[in-house]
């Protein structure tokens, strides 16, 4: 009797196994290391002390661990790998090392730091307090504002669940962040029909490789999370018949115009979500639903690209109007401009020291091997046919829609970093093509097993650099907490903190953990630091013009910024709190070892103002009557567009007259709508 064919796509561990008495000692030994290699990583952790901290150097907290803790996250990301090359599948173990691999590189701050890392993530836990505090925004006070969607859910997923210590939450929002990504990107690799191997490789390198730092407690990580989810809904649901999963007979899609149509719900609901918390993601979410449409890749019509573009154009004309009416220059200013939106991501990101340069290279070097090896993998993917028809146009569009941002603005100099942030997903999945276009039995060749095990030790270790790289200035330390809870106790009626800030641009961000609480009556003055320890009178001065109730902070982490990104000693804080100390006309209300509080010793004469410049609360909104024009197209034109594609999934694309009719239809509509949104920027700017 002749054997049955075995198919490529057969499940590797039914494949070549070996007897279960010699399977079982390798993957005890497997289990064993993976056990062993962990616990050393958290006992190496766990001996790390404040004075580890304060010691750190240029290049971030790596200089701060042990070398036991480096050498134990490189052994878990090389076992991951001699697990997944093996000649059976054991996914519990490699699940179980995936899951390290986020704790090891995304949880490593927590781990070791008491309190959440980011000043960043503080200011938004302050617009957390005020949503609750208030039950409304201050929209020209700030233009996340403008955008409250995460804030305002945070505020009310804090009340529900009775946190009163929000803390752990920022601690450990980025590991969280992480694993919701990851789910989302699981069912997005499989709906692209990528092999089992290419899957997990795909998933341990998106963790790897997401180094940017944006899955804080912040809207781009919420933002991001919903893209994900977004993608994967629009990829494994709403792709055409026979590509992806479809094509491997591994699943289904959802069969019912009922089920298709309550999908389309669902993706319509995450797009919403997403528009009224960041300004970003939407319209990348837009690209992808475009650039798959047009490689006929997605069985949704361009009309609903249309519909989503419609949605975030209404908000940010209607609920935006605080952030951008006198302010268009900051919107449409860097339109067009690819070389100076590159410039400002890049090039003008690498300054300071020789290690903060260092650092910094090593990440644009790291941004660029990822990128390099995407097009490696897609190359040898398509060699393969292993993406012939399975994730062949997916997969690239995903990885390089994202660039179109670039000729849209700077977006604060940070675009290239959102650019990799985006791509990271396609990234990740076509670079897993280069080591496994295809399922081998019983395990890949030797080449691909040893260097994809070297390229994982030579991630961990970068990604401990790029990631942590400035952790001198972005980590928060007790006596700044400490400094500004003595503000927000005495905040009455109002105050002002004055924080250092470089020469060429005071009023830049601080390194501090502001605006935590009483946002609406603690204002923060950025000013000029005198690179000059001794220059006292410069303090002074800055303090009497700013009122009574003024405070000046000095602290660590300011000084390492400084020191790191503009050129300052490096002695700059001790230097410069000594000569603060030792002023008679400068008092220090709080004191720590990282951080100080001071005031004049005779404050300026009256009373403290009431009115910090908060502005009126939102939504700001001035009625004219194109703002009705574009109210009423928007309530005929989104269920309009809407239909239209709910029709299409149960009876299939238009044809003939219908088709027409439609067309002209939405074009006038959407052309009045477009017009009166132009005229209220021209009208109200």
């Amino acid at each position: 009797m002749t054997a049955p064919p075995v198919s490529l796509d057969a499940t590797p561990d039914r494949l070549g196994d070996a007897p279960p008495r010699r399977r079982a000692p390798a993957a005890v030994a497997l289990w064993v290391c993976a056990l062993a290699a962990l616990g050393a990583y958290l006992v190496a952790m766990a001996g790390v002390t404040g004075v580890d901290l304060d010691r750190m150097g240029g290049l971030g907290l790596v200089s701060a661990l042990p070398p036991l803790a480096l050498v134990s996250a490189c052994v878990l990301g090389g076992l991951f790998f001699v697990t997944l090359n093996g000649a059976v599948a054991r996914p519990a173990l490699q699940l179980f090392l995936l899951l390290a691999a986020v704790l090891v590189l995304h949880g490593a701050a927590a781990l070791v730091e008491p309190l959440p890392r980011f000043p960043t993530a503080w200011q938004h836990l302050g617009f957390v307090d005020y949503i609750e505090r208030t039950g409304h925004t201050l929209p020209l006070w700030d233009a996340r504002f403008s955008w409250p969607g995460f804030f305002g859910l945070a505020a009310l997923m804090l009340r529900v669940g009775g946190i009163d210590d929000p803390l752990p939450v920022l601690q450990w929002s980025q590991v969280g962040s992480q694993l919701l990504c990851l789910a989302s990107l699981a069912v997005l690799l499989r709906a692209v029909g990528l092999p089992r191997r290419a899957r997990w490789c795909a998933l341990w390198f998106f963790v790897a490789g997401s180094w940017v730092g944006q899955d804080y407690f912040s809207p781009q990580a919420f933002g991001y999370a919903l893209y994900l989810c977004f993608v994967a809904v629009l990829v494994s649901v709403f792709r055409r018949p026979g590509e992806g999963a479809d094509a491997a007979g591994s699943a289904d899609r959802p069969g019912s115009a009922l089920e298709r149509a309550l999908l389309l719900g669902l993706l319509t609901s995450l797009f919403v979500a997403a528009v009224a918390a960041h300004q970003l993601t939407p319209f990348v979410m837009i690209a992808a639903v475009g650039m798959l449409w047009l490689v006929r890749r997605t069985t949704l019509s361009i009309w609903f690209a249309v519909l989503l573009a419609v949605v975030a154009a209404a908000w940010l004309s209607l609920e935006a109007e605080g952030f951008w009416s006198g302010h268009l220059s900051t919107i449409f200013g860097g339109m067009g401009q690819l070389g100076g939106n590159v410039s400002s991501g890049v090039a003008g990101r690498v300054k300071g020291d020789p290690a903060h340069q260092a650092v910094l290279y090593l990440r644009v070097l790291l941004s660029g091997a990822w990128f390099g090896l995407a097009v490696l993998g897609w190359w040898r993917g398509r060699r393969a046919g292993r993406t012939r028809g399975r994730g062949d146009r997916v997969l690239p569009v995903l990885a390089f829609m994202p660039f179109f941002t670039l000729g849209m603005q700077s977006y604060g100099g940070e675009i290239a970093l959102r650019v990799f942030l985006f791509a990271l997903p396609g990234v990740a999945a076509l670079a897993a093509l280069l080591f496994y276009p295809q399922e081998r039995r019983p395990r890949p060749p030797r080449w691909t097993a040893a260097l994809v095990t070297l390229w994982a030790v030579l991630a961990v270790a970068a990604f401990g650099v790029a990631r942590y790289g400035n952790e001198q200035f972005e980590r928060v330390t007790g006596g700044e907490v400490a400094a500004l809870g003595w503000v927000y106790q005495h905040a009455t009626p109002s105050a002002r903190v004055l924080y250092p800030g470089p020469e060429a641009n005071p009023t830049t961000t601080p390194a501090i953990p502001w605006n935590q609480r009483a946002m609406d009556t603690v204002a923060y003055v950025g000013t000029a630091a005198p690179p000059d320890p001794s220059d006292v009178g410069a303090w002074e001065s800055a303090l009497r013009a700013a009122g009574p109730q003024s405070y000046l902070i000095i602290t660590r982490t300011e000084g390492a910024d400084l020191s790191s990104n503009d050129g300052y000693p490096a002695d700059w804080y001790s230097g410069t709190r000594a000569f603060l100390d030792a002023d008679p006309r400068l008092v220090a209300v709080v004191s720590a070892p990282d951080a100080a509080l001071y005031r004049l010793a005779e404050p300026p004469a009256g009373p403290a103002p009431r009115d910090i410049g908060a502005g009126p609360v939102g939504p700001v909104l001035r009625w004219t009557g194109w703002t009705l024009a574009e109210v009423g197209l928007l309530t005929v034109l989104v269920p309009l567009l809407l239909w239209h594609e709910v029709v299409r999934l149960r009876t299939g694309p238009w044809a003939g007259r219908r088709r027409w009719a439609f067309g002209a239809t939405a074009t006038v509509l959407v052309g009045g709508f477009l017009l009166a949104v132009m005229e209220r920027f021209l009208t109200l700017r």
